[in-house]
């Protein structure tokens, strides 16, 4: 027999707990939600107040007569919004709200909550909860309303020391109502913040009884600490809170305004915007206005692997939307600022914040906090290399989206943080840490003139003082007390000169184990540079040897000479992996005659796939006689890899199709001129480029490419030179002069 119907589903009342003490992780994240509802209702201030808890040892132990209130003087609520929206969870209200274009309170406030369920933080508080609103009216009643879920098991399953037979729904569950005039929400004085001020006659209070949880006062500060951070500094709405704890008001701003000036003092400093394509448009520390194209910014390789391809085109366009964003970089060295050094408390300070987000003017948690690495500089730091990223300790920045133009960027429904809903959330990630990179080579440039400035302060103090006056001290010392006929003193003189001797020998000796051990880190972190370039190329052949011979009829002559090319790449990884064993062993072999126009071709040959990848144009000139160097080949090879590496990297940036390297050799003036027609060098990076560890690749860099190339040909007088004037240039881009002195070839 077949039956058919229809029926209705039927929540059960638990649903209530798991909105509100499942969903939201923990006190600090409930009483956020309950604050924030504050400030949708265009509350000016907010007012939280810990009554009756008993204080032992920093410790707030929750009595029977323990209550958290909430208090506001915002709009209020009408008995409608109460019935039909704040009782029932998932109320579409706020959501409809903004459907409709109504998305903005009377103050200009973005409302926040949308999803319905924030309210129920208050069960994360407690079981029994009064609310006490009156709607921003004249002469309008007070409504009262109660919920108590106390006489209910925890999980509201049914009444306590009962046995129900079927368990509750959420229709079972009742509130107490009362419409009445006002007792409770009324013009008064009230003390907030140490200060009495008139209470307006609307708002909300929320008092919470049959208390959960556990606080502490440092739990307590936290939530403050959270309070100030609420508002986006891109947008100061005025919104203050305050929170009480058993009738006193124990914490102030002042850490905060420690911050403001703090933020001031930064060295690095960058304010700027992303629209919708990547452009970012910029203002870094005292510097003007500059406009930075998404190709620019993909000298990042992160930002290059997502948006384009191999041969610089965009694939796509970054799906985060626009957004806003303030950074500052300090350098928590304790011996960095010469200008304005920090203090112990200062470092502390800077090291409990991070990178923060808004939306629509409000905080999104937990971003920000010292304990959360959303963006994930601590693990790459720990997997990539430290140096590549600067470190979460010393930034401090704010990032500012909205709803209306990053919609996929969306809350996780348990509010801690972002959802990852397909690429915008990784989108956004990368261009941060693309900005991230631009500061990390501002700040390497800024160390450097950092150690430059004491360097010449100490010269002139006088603080770096050679042996030679040092004994010369000695020496004078010994003469006065030999003058004097003090032999007390000349024993004492001699006896501090010789501990002195040996003092300086056991130094010498660790110095230079030190420098040794520095050396064989350069030279491993210098060799692994090159090496990993000339694998990436070694493969690309691999893979080019593998279509060769998938074809019906192979290419003998071809496939010999790529073959040739892999045995030439692996010879060289050959020779860099034994110039690592002893240290520098390589630079002591057996110097030959080369010519460099046979080093250029070689390396060109290594380089065939990423230039053809590309569709680059290499073009070599040979002007006057052969120039022939006396050298180690593994030298001349790898100085020109990292020029033509850099080379095809930064025109892979370069929007243009006539992407172009040309090399000209002069054998009369022994010199190689090595150009492209790429971005170039900025003027103001141009003083560091041959300094360790600079890059303006981006995270990845290791900024590592030109100083080894300086070093090596440093090694036989040979020079490299950035030719800065436009003159002396022959492409548009980075133009280099490699200068071999007088070289002789030797029969």
């Amino acid at each position: 027999m077949t039956k058919q119907g229809t029926f209705k589903p039927r929540p059960h009342a638990r649903i209530i707990t798991m909105i509100g003490e499942q969903l939201i992780r923990n006190e600090k994240v409930a009483l956020m939600e309950l604050i924030k509802n504050s400030y949708d209702a265009d509350a000016s201030w907010v007012q939280v107040r810990f009554i009756n808890f008993k204080d032992k040892d920093g410790e707030l132990i929750i009595q029977k007569d323990s209550v958290i209130e909430i208090e506001d003087d915002g709009i209020g609520m009408s008995f409608d919004i109460i019935q039909k929206s704040w009782v029932n969870p998932a109320s579409p209200y706020k959501f409809l709200m903004r459907k409709e274009g109504k998305e903005e309170t009377k103050k200009g406030r973005i409302i926040q909550g949308e999803k319905g369920i924030g309210r129920f933080a208050v069960y994360k508080l407690g079981s029994t909860v009064e609310i006490f609103t009156r709607p921003e009216k004249d002469n309008v009643d007070e409504i009262y309303l109660k919920s108590d879920l106390s006489i209910y098991d925890e999980e509201l399953i049914g009444k306590k020391a009962q046995k129900s037979e079927e368990p509750l729904y959420l229709d079972d569950i009742e509130y107490s109502y009362e419409i009445r005039a006002p007792k409770v929400i009324e013009k008064k004085e009230i003390v907030f913040k140490n200060s009495r001020v008139e209470r307006l006659d609307q708002g909300t209070l929320i008092r919470i009884t049959n208390l959960k949880g556990h606080w502490t006062g440092e739990k307590i500060r936290e939530i403050f600490n959270d309070c100030l951070k609420l508002i986006s500094p891109f947008n100061e709405a005025e919104f203050n809170c305050d929170i009480v704890v058993n009738g006193t008001t124990y914490f102030t701003e002042k850490e905060q305004e420690h911050l403001r000036d703090l933020l001031e003092l930064a060295p690095i400093k960058i304010e700027g915007s992303i629209d919708v394509k990547g452009n970012v448009n910029y203002k870094l520390s005292k510097k003007k206005e500059e406009l930075m194209t998404l190709k620019e910014l993909s000298t990042d390789s992160e930002i290059r692997e997502k948006f384009f391809d191999k041969e610089g085109h965009l694939m796509r366009e970054p799906e985060c939307g626009p957004f806003n964003f303030k950074f500052y970089v300090f350098d928590l060295d304790r011996k960095a600022s010469l200008e304005s050094p920090l203090s112990k408390e200062d470092r502390k300070i800077i090291k409990s914040h991070r990178v923060y987000l808004y939306r629509d003017g409000i905080r999104v948690y937990p971003y920000g906090d010292p304990t959360d690495d959303w963006l994930e500089i601590d693990i790459k730091r720990g997997t990539v290399r430290a140096g590549s990223y600067l470190s979460n300790d010393q930034v401090i920045g704010y990032i500012e989206i909205t709803n209306k133009h990053s919609p996929a960027l969306r809350d996780k429904t348990n509010r801690e943080g972002l959802m990852d809903i397909g690429y915008s959330y990784e989108d956004f990630k990368a261009l941060n840490l693309g900005i991230l990179g631009l500061l990390r080579t501002e700040f390497r440039k800024y160390k450097d003139d950092q150690h430059d400035k004491r360097k010449k302060i100490e010269e002139e103090e006088g603080i770096l003082a050679t042996e030679q006056v040092v004994k010369e001290n000695i020496d004078v010392l010994k003469k006065y007390f030999e003058d004097k006929k003090d032999t007390k003193g000349s024993k004492l003189i001699n006896f501090l000169a010789e501990n002195y001797d040996k003092e300086k020998s056991v130094l010498n000796e660790r110095v230079e184990i030190v420098e040794d051990l520095a050396g064989v880190g350069m030279t491993v972190d210098a060799a692994s540079h090159d090496l990993t370039i000339m694998m990436e190329r070694a493969k690309e052949t691999l893979n080019l040897l593998f279509e060769m011979m998938q074809g019906k009829e192979v290419d003998i002559p071809k496939l010999k000479e790529t073959t040739e090319k892999v045995r030439g790449q692996f010879a060289f990884i050959e020779d860099q992996l034994h110039g690592i064993q002893p240290l520098f062993r390589s630079s002591r072999r057996h110097s030959k005659n080369w010519r460099i126009k046979e080093i250029i071709e070689k390396v060109k040959l290594y380089y065939t796939v990423p230039i053809k990848d590309r569709k680059i144009n290499v073009i070599v000139e040979e002007k006057g006689p052969p120039l022939v160097v006396k050298c180690t080949e593994g030298i001349l090879l790898q100085a020109f890899i990292n020029l033509i590496d850099n080379a095809v990297y930064w025109l892979t940036t370069a929007d243009r199709k006539d992407k172009t390297i040309k090399i000209v050799f002069n054998g009369n003036k022994s010199e190689v001129l090595f150009a492209d027609n790429g971005p170039g060098i900025k003027k103001d990076d141009q003083p560091y480029i041959f300094k360790p560890f600079f890059t303006t690749k981006g995270v990845k860099g290791r900024g590592l490419g030109l100083y080894i190339t300086r070093q090596l040909l440093d090694r036989y007088d040979f020079s490299i030179e950035l030719i800065v004037k436009e003159k002396n240039k022959i492409l548009s881009g980075a133009n280099f002069l490699v200068n071999f002195g007088d070289v002789e070839a030797e029969d």
